[in-house]
């Protein structure tokens, strides 16, 4: 996959099907949209484009209201690219680009420089200065044969449409099972292992410690999870731990991961995290040997609960 960072198409012989988004999180709705722009191919020149925009605008608009991406940037140009996605068009949003017109969007950079063939959006898609595009614009281009344009309903069931905010919601919750089941694979996290106390092997429990600030973090709790580490192509079992450990009267949020059955040195390795289920909250205990004894039953449910879990197409789908 490409990854252009702006709005210029670098091959004029190109023809673009596109999405337009934030797309956070790669959730079973939007691969809906994407395998409907698959169906628009035709032929070589045909290609697929996904439009989003860094930062997200609601940073630079309303920053008091900017909440933590589900995943990290490299996590979502991997699913893309994985999902078939020819392009991504990742533009610069600045308050001037904030100012344009939705007219100009349309015309200067849909047409003119993404040469856009196809175009899908949600029904309450909003584009230019004050949201003032919206899907009756789009018609009016389309009717003029600029392009086609397709629009759908929010996906969803039980009256719950998929969404970023919805699932956003279930991981700080700790619903981790409910998460995954609309992303359509297992959550994860990804980041590089950094110096921690060496508390968890002073107690048998050897933990890595992972810096990860880009991301939401799930609820406070233990969780069953796989870990790959980097230049590995497999997933190991794990038992994850997320909150500011109460029984050493910690402050700072932190996440630290124990991989069972590996005893290698993973300092400065990139850890992808994915979760599978939460098993408890943290606690604080009376003494560190009923923190032993309890780590010691968190293993023993981490092997439980996934006994049956794999990995599938390196987390593409559950």
């Amino acid at each position: 996959m490409i990854l252009n960072r702006s709005y210029i198409s670098k091959n004029k012989d190109i023809f673009y099907s596109v999405a337009i988004g934030n797309f956070d999180g790669i959730h079973l709705g939007h691969r809906f949209i994407l395998n409907e722009l698959k169906s628009c191919k035709r032929t070589d020149k045909d290609k697929i484009a996904v439009i989003t925009f860094n930062p997200h605008p609601i940073k630079i608009l309303k920053p008091s209201l900017w909440k933590k991406n589900l995943i990290k940037f490299r996590t979502k140009f991997r699913l893309l690219e994985n999902l078939g996605v020819d392009t991504l068009f990742q533009i610069p949003f600045t308050f001037d680009f904030s100012n344009i017109n939705a007219r100009f969007f349309i015309e200067d950079i849909l047409i003119k420089n993404i040469q856009i063939k196809n175009i899908l959006v949600g029904e309450d898609f909003r584009f230019g200065k004050n949201r003032e595009g919206d899907i009756r614009l789009l018609k009016e281009y389309a009717e003029k044969n600029k392009f086609n344009l397709k629009y759908y309903k929010k996906k969803g069931t039980n009256e719950n449409y998929y969404s970023s905010s919805i699932i956003r919601n279930l991981v700080k919750s700790g619903d981790l099972e409910q998460a995954n089941s609309c992303l359509g694979y297992y959550w994860e996290v990804e980041a590089k292992v950094v110096k921690g106390r060496s508390k968890g092997r002073e107690l048998g429990y050897p933990t890595a410690n992972l810096n990860y600030s880009y991301q939401i973090a799930p609820a406070n709790g233990i969780y069953a999870g796989l870990i790959k580490i980097e230049n590995e192509n497999i997933w190991r079992q794990a038992a994850i731990s997320t909150g500011t450990r109460p029984h050493y009267k910690g402050k700072k949020k932190i996440l630290e991961v124990h991989l069972l059955f590996f005893a290698g040195n993973l300092y400065q390795k990139r850890l992808r995290v994915a979760f599978i289920k939460k098993i408890r909250d943290e606690a604080k205990f009376q003494s560190e040997k009923a923190m032993v004894q309890q780590m010691d039953r968190d293993c023993k449910s981490v092997q439980i609960i996934l006994k049956n879990r794999h990995i599938k197409n390196d987390n593409q789908g559950i």
